[in-house]
C-alpha cells in the first residue's frame, strides 16, 4: 500500500487577517511633543493598541471591510 496525502478540504469563507494574525488590534505609534509647536523639541513615541484597519477589529480579513482597498 502506498501512502497518499490527503487532499486539502476546502478554503474556510473568512481567513486570518494577516496584519493583525487574529487579534483584531494592532499596536500604534505616536509621537508626543509637548508644548505649543508640535515640530520643534524632542519628541516621546507613545504605543497604543488599535483596532485593526483592514479587519475592522474582528480579525477575519474580508476585502469588503478593508478600507484601505476603497
Amino acid at each position: 500500500m502506498s501512502e497518499r496525502e490527503p487532499e486539502p478540504g476546502p478554503e474556510p469563507e473568512a481567513r486570518t487577517c494577516q496584519w493583525c494574525h487574529g487579534s483584531g488590534f494592532v499596536t500604534r505609534a505616536f509621537a508626543y511633543c509637548d508644548g505649543t509647536d508640535p515640530f520643534k523639541g524632542p519628541a516621546e513615541t507613545v504605543h497604543r493598541a488599535g483596532e485593526c484597519r483592514h479587519c475592522r477589529g474582528t480579525g477575519d480579513y474580508d476585502a469588503d471591510r478593508d478600507p484601505t482597498l476603497r
